[in-house]
């Protein structure tokens, strides 16, 4: 998959994830590369880009704790009930050392999930996820 396939795809996800559950789930994402000198942001989507550079490298080091970033296939995938803020709610891998970061700036993962629609809205997220391992990023 092409980097404009795969943000037409997120963000299609993602609206549809918001038009099931009645609100936002995800209000940003980020695509995020590993290279030889550590992860870098490769794209963005949302409405606090300067913020989430400024605190990138903080909050990329905290996945650490649901991912082994020496061992990441593609289709793996974890829901952080500790993000909030800054931090990231959810992630998957989508391609060779490539990661979809996901946030809500306003709750956390464990108020997101609180509600009644949310096993609705997971299909979008698994469908996404899917669409990725049958085509990767590249």
């Amino acid at each position: 998959m092409n980097l404009d396939t795969a943000k037409t795809r997120i963000e299609t996800a993602l609206q549809h994830m918001e038009t099931t559950i009645g609100e936002p789930v995800f209000d940003e994402w980020a695509l995020v590369e590993r290279s030889a000198n550590g992860w870098k942001l490769a794209e963005y989507g949302g409405t606090r880009k300067e913020a989430f550079v400024a605190d990138f490298s903080k909050d990329i080091a905290s996945l650490r704790e649901t991912l082994d970033p020496e061992n990441i296939l593609i289709g793996d995938f974890a829901f952080s009930h500790e993000g909030f803020g800054s931090g990231f709610d959810a992630h998957m891998v989508v391609g060779t050392d490539t990661l979809i970061l996901f946030n809500n700036t306003e709750k956390n993962t464990d108020q997101i999930t609180s509600s009644p629609m949310w096993t609705k809205a997971q299909v979008h997220f698994s469908n996404l996820l899917e669409a990725f391992i049958a085509d990767p990023l590249s």
